[in-house]
C-alpha cells in the first residue's frame, strides 16, 4: 500500500489529454451533477440564513449516497479551496449530516481525487490530505492545507510568498502544534468512532518518519477488528473502508473536534485518551441514554422516515442479508432508497406485497424469517466487570457481531443488567457426519438436535444440511473437539499435500449467508497451512463460482476457475476472457475436483508453489495487497478482479476469517 501524498502545486496543472477543456467540463458536469448550479446556490444561501431548526430540516433532506460528486466539488486544481453545498453546522451535529457530508464529495468517484501528475513532474500525485481539507472545512472544523508561513495559522492567502502547503506529514505536524487552539484534541479509536457516530468530525492520520505519511477521515459506522470506519482519498480512494484496510498495522493517531453541539445534547466534555477498556463497575444509578433496541419495532414505517425504529429496521434487514452495512452507514436510522429497495427486495422474497411499507404483514414476515435465522440463539445477561470482549471470546462470537445483534453504539459502555441477544449456533452438516458425532462435538445430545431441527428420521442427515444447535452455556465453552475429515466421493484419489486436511480450526461465527458460511473453515484451514489469506479465496470463491451457482463449481468443484486437468480430470466450459481490452469468449479445460475441499487445496497450492506469485506471497500479511499483486501476476484477465475482490472483502467484512486464522 502507498500512502505517498504529494504536495499540489499553486498553479494549474499541467494537461495531457486529448479532448478539449469544454468537452471535459461537460463530462464532469454529466457525471456529477445532482442538482442545477442555480439549485445549489439557493440551497446554500437558505442554509447560510436558516435558524437551527430549519437548517437541520433543510440538511436532513438532502440525502447523498457517496457515488456521485455533488456540484461544486470537482474542480481538478486541489491546491484551491470548494465550496461544497452541504456544510455541517457546530451548533448541530448529527450523525445523518456528517454522513452526507462526507458522502457529497464521493471521493471513490471524483476527478478531484483521481491519482494523476498535477504538477507535470512525471510522479503520480494522490490527495489524501485534498480529501480531509475538503471535508472538515465543510464541517466547519477545516484542518488547512494552506497556512501562513509564519504563524502556521490556516490561511486563505494561496501564494509561496506568504504561504505553504501541507502534505499529510505536516498535516499531522499542524495538528500536534496548532490543533487543540481550533478545536481538535487527540482520542482513542474506540473515542474516535464513538465521537463521529455523534456527527463530530474526526480524523486517522500516520506521520511517516521515512516519507510522506497518510490521512483519512473518521466516518460514522461500527468499528471492528480492523478498526474505526473511514473514507479517504490516496493510493486507493475508498468511500467506506477500516483503518487497516488502508493504513495496515502502522502506528496511526486519531484526532477529534468535539467543540460543536451534538443534537440532543450538550456539548460533551473533552475526556482523556482511554486505556483499553476496563472491566465495567456497576454504576449507582442507570445511564440516561436509550437502552438497546431489541426485537422489530411496531410503529408502520414507509421511505422518508427517520429515527431509531428506522434503525431497528435497519439493522434486521442487514441481520437477513438484504442491505449491507456500507449502505447502512450512509444513513442509519433514515428511511431512503437503500432502505426501501432492501425492504422490497424482501418482500418480494417473502412473497408478500411489495409495497416498501413495513407494517403488519411484512413485520410478521420479517419476524417469520429472523426467527429461522436466529433460531437457537440465546441471551446473557451483564455481569459487574464484563467486558464486551471477554463475552464474545466466551460465547464463540466476535464484538462485531454483539454490537449489530443489540444495537450498541458505544462498545465500550455496556451495563451489570443489560441483557444482551447472542448470535445463534448452526452447523454445516459434511460428508461422513453422524449426527451422534455432531452432538458430541458440540456438547448436546442427539435427542436435543432431532427436537431442535424437526428431524424424523435421526439416521438420515444430509451434506450442506443446516442444523440448529443449542446456546451455548455462559460458562467459558471447551475447545472444540477435531473434526473428522469429511468422507470422499468413490476413488476419489489422494488430497493435495501440504494443504486442505482437516485440522481442528475452532468455532468460527456465523455471517448469515449461506454460501459464506459453508466455506469459510476451508479457507481458514488454508491460511493456517499456507499463508494465502482467507478473506481473499472466499472473495475468489464468491467472484469465480457465483456465489457457488456457477456450472463449473456445480459439475467439477471448481470454485476458482483453475484451468488444466485436476484430480478428477477436467470439463470444457465457455468463458470470458479480457483480450486486448475486448471480450472474448473461448472454450477452455478446467481442473476437475472430487470434492470442494480439494479445490481450496489446489486454489492455496497453486500461489505456494508457482514462482508468478512469489510477490504476492510477501504480502500475505495484508490481504488487499496480496489480492492486488495475484491479479497483477496474471490470475484473471478482467481489469477491474482487484476491486472487484476488494469490494467483496469489504462489504461482508471477510478480513474477521484472517484475524481467526492467525489465532
Amino acid at each position: 500500500m502507498s500512502v505517498r501524498t504529494r504536495q499540489v502545486s499553486s498553479p494549474p496543472p499541467v494537461s495531457r489529454q486529448t479532448t478539449s477543456p469544454a468537452t471535459t467540463a461537460r463530462r464532469q458536469t454529466t457525471s456529477a451533477a445532482t442538482a442545477t448550479p442555480q439549485e445549489a446556490a439557493t440551497r446554500r444561501a437558505e442554509l447560510s440564513t436558516a435558524g437551527a431548526m430549519t437548517r437541520a430540516r433543510l440538511t436532513s433532506g438532502l440525502i447523498y449516497d457517496g457515488t456521485r460528486p455533488a456540484p461544486g466539488t470537482t474542480n481538478t486544481n486541489a491546491a484551491r479551496p470548494i465550496d461544497a453545498p452541504l456544510k455541517g453546522d457546530p451548533n448541530h451535529r448529527t450523525p445523518e449530516t456528517y454522513n452526507n457530508v462526507i458522502n457529497q464529495f464521493a471521493v471513490a468517484h471524483n476527478p478531484r481525487y483521481a491519482i494523476r501528475d498535477s504538477s507535470g513532474d512525471g510522479i503520480k500525485d494522490t490527495f489524501c490530505n485534498i480529501f480531509v481539507w475538503d471535508v472538515t472545512r465543510a464541517m466547519g472544523a477545516e484542518i488547512p492545507h494552506w497556512v501562513d508561513k509564519r504563524t502556521g495559522q490556516p490561511t486563505t492567502v494561496y501564494n509561496y510568498s506568504q504561504s505553504r502547503e501541507l502534505d499529510a506529514n505536516a498535516t499531522m505536524d499542524w495538528l500536534r502544534q496548532h490543533g487543540a487552539q481550533h478545536g481538535w484534541r487527540r482520542v482513542s479509536a474506540e473515542e474516535a468512532q464513538r465521537l463521529a457516530n455523534e456527527g463530530h468530525p474526526t480524523m486517522v492520520g500516520w506521520k511517516n518518519p521515512g516519507g510522506i505519511g497518510h490521512v483519512a477521515i473518521v466516518r460514522p459506522g461500527n468499528i471492528n477488528e480492523r478498526g474505526p470506519a473511514i473514507a479517504q482519498a490516496g493510493s486507493t480512494n475508498v468511500n467506506y473502508a477500516h483503518v487497516r484496510d488502508t493504513f495496515g498495522s502502522r502506528p496511526v493517531e486519531y484526532w477529534v473536534n468535539d467543540r460543536g453541539r451534538a443534537a440532543g445534547g450538550s456539548s460533551p466534555a473533552p475526556t482523556p485518551t482511554p486505556q483499553p477498556p476496563a472491566p465495567t463497575p456497576p454504576p449507582a444509578t442507570p445511564p440516561s441514554t436509550t437502552p438497546p433496541t431489541t426485537g422489530l419495532p411496531q410503529a408502520t414505517l414507509r421511505q422518508g422516515d427517520r429515527g431509531e425504529a428506522v434503525r431497528a429496521l435497519q439493522q434486521s434487514l442487514i441481520r437477513l442479508g438484504y442491505m449491507t452495512e456500507a449502505a447502512y452507514n450512509t444513513g442509519p436510522g433514515v428511511f431512503g432508497p437503500r432502505t426501501d429497495a432492501a425492504l422490497r427486495a424482501f418482500q418480494r422474497d417473502a412473497g408478500i406485497t411489495v409495497d416498501g411499507i413495513y407494517g403488519p404483514q411484512t413485520r410478521q414476515a420479517l419476524t417469520q424469517a429472523l426467527a429461522r435465522v436466529q433460531g437457537g440463539g440465546s441471551t446473557y445477561t451483564v455481569r459487574p466487570g464484563d467486558t464486551l470482549s471477554q463475552i464474545a471470546q466466551r460465547h464463540g462470537t466476535t464484538v462485531d457481531e454483539l454490537v449489530r445483534l443489540n444495537n450498541i453504539r458505544n462498545p465500550n459502555l455496556i451495563y451489570p443488567g443489560q441483557e444482551l441477544r447472542l448470535p445463534a449456533r448452526t452447523y454445516t452438516v459434511r460428508p461422513g457426519d453422524t449426527l451422534s458425532q455432531i452432538a458430541q462435538r458440540h456438547g448436546t445430545t442427539v435427542d436435543e438436535l432431532v427436537r431442535l431441527n424437526n428431524i424424523r428420521n435421526p439416521n438420515l442427515i444430509y451434506p450442506g444440511q443446516e442444523l440448529r444447535l443449542p446456546p451455548s452455556s455462559s460458562a467459558p465453552a471447551p475447545a472444540p473437539a477435531p473434526r473428522p475429515a469429511p468422507t470422499p466421493a468413490p476413488n476419489p484419489g489422494p488430497p493435495p499435500s501440504g494443504v486442505g486436511g482437516s485440522a481442528p480450526i475452532g468455532q468460527i461465527p456465523r455471517t448469515g449467508n449461506a454460501f459464506i458460511d459453508s466455506i469459510a473453515a476451508d479457507a481458514i484451514r488454508n491460511q493456517r497451512e499456507t499463508g494465502v489469506p482467507a478473506s481473499v479465496t472466499i472473495a475468489q470463491a464468491i467472484l469465480e463460482s457465483g456465489w457457488g451457482r456457477s456450472e463449473l463449481s456445480r459439475q467439477a468443484n471448481n470454485f476458482f476457475g483453475i484451468k488444466g486437468t485436476g484430480p478428477a480430470g477436467s470439463v470444457t466450459m465457455r468463458t470470458r476472457e479480457v483480450i486486448n481490452g475486448r471480450d472474448v469468449y473461448v472454450n477452455a479445460q478446467f481442473r476437475k475436483y472430487h470434492t470442494p475441499q480439494e479445490s481450496f487445496a489446489d486454489h492455496a497450492r497453486l500461489f505456494t508453489q508457482s514462482p508468478r506469485y512469489a510477490e504476492a506471497m510477501r504480502h500475505t500479511h495484508d490481504a488487499f495487497r496480496f489480492a492486488a499483486e495475484i491479479h497483477r501476476a496474471g490470475y484473471a484477465t478482467d481489469p477491474e478482479y482487484t476491486n472487484k475482490l476488494h469490494s467483496l472483502m469489504r462489504q461482508y467484512n471477510l478480513t474477521q476469517f484472517d484475524a481467526i486464522a492467525r489465532r
